[in-house]
């Protein structure tokens, strides 16, 4: 379930569909108000977001914030979501070939480092380069 769309509305759909489920798992633990507040949105566009209202991309954007520092890595460890979540804020306002050469960039340097550790690519590295154009290559 982990694995990326190949289709761009259909990652754009299980991104903000997870954004939800993580939105609405705190809104439980904490408020509906605080997580609000968090978020940068007002309580009533929260809970129309929660009950499925398809964002815009400010409020996208907020939310992929507010899921990287408040939100992700419940269990520990980084899921294809929490590092396309990362990579897509830190790239986004870039125009598209200047966005995919940061992405390699990025992803060569996070390759290199975990090579170094002695620890092997995580999938999501892989999936991600196939997502923003470039082919992995096979350095393990």
């Amino acid at each position: 379930m982990d694995q990326p769309p190949t289709d761009p509305r259909q990652h754009r759909d299980a991104t903000v569909r997870h954004l939800r489920e993580m939105a609405a798992a705190r809104v439980e633990r904490t408020s509906l108000r605080g997580v609000a507040r968090e978020i940068g949105m007002s309580p009533t566009g929260l809970k129309k977001f929660l009950l499925g209202t398809d964002p815009y991309s400010p409020t996208l954007r907020r939310l992929r914030k507010w899921y990287l520092q408040h939100a992700a890595l419940p269990t520990g460890e980084v899921s294809y979501h929490d590092a396309a979540a990362a990579l897509v804020v830190l790239i986004h306002d870039l125009q598209p070939e200047p966005r995919r050469q940061a992405s390699d960039c990025m992803l060569d340097c996070l390759e290199r480092a975990y090579e170094a550790s002695g620890r092997s690519r995580p999938r999501w590295a892989a999936d991600l380069r196939a997502e923003h154009g470039k082919p992995g290559t096979d350095r393990k």
